[in-house]
């Protein structure tokens, strides 16, 4: 099982699911810089559906 990477990760294209309900999400616009400065530290991004983090088809 392959769990789903930070949002700077993902690449447009992609597609991830969950695997209980069959939800799918393809990443059409690649993550931006979010911090406003290089010493910011951006919180981890969680895409969760029915409790469990999405994975990549």
């Amino acid at each position: 099982m392959i769990y789903l990477p930070n949002c700077h990760d993902m690449e447009k294209g992609q597609v991830y699911a969950c695997e209980d309900c069959g939800l799918e999400l393809k990443v059409v616009n690649e993550c931006e810089e979010c911090c406003d400065t290089e010493d910011e530290t951006c919180a981890p991004c969680e895409f969760q559906c029915c409790g469990d983090e999405m994975v990549l088809k």
